[in-house]
């Protein structure tokens, strides 16, 4: 039980880093690129040539 309840707090947290990372990068237009890692998945915040912020998210192998 502990061990899913932590795994759940934990997956929580890389959400809610991954909203404040696009919220920083909407307030800062310099920032290019930001990552984020959970478990076996890495989500990546980019901008495009039209400065447009786009998500992607990659399986970890």
């Amino acid at each position: 039980m502990k061990k899913r309840l932590r795994k759940k707090k934990i997956y929580k947290k890389y959400i809610q880093d991954i909203f404040k990372g696009y919220e920083s990068m909407l307030e800062n237009p310099e920032l290019k690129e930001l990552e984020f890692s959970y478990l076996k998945e890495t989500t990546v915040l980019k901008r495009d040539e039209n400065q447009q912020i786009r998500f992607r998210t990659f399986d970890q192998e």
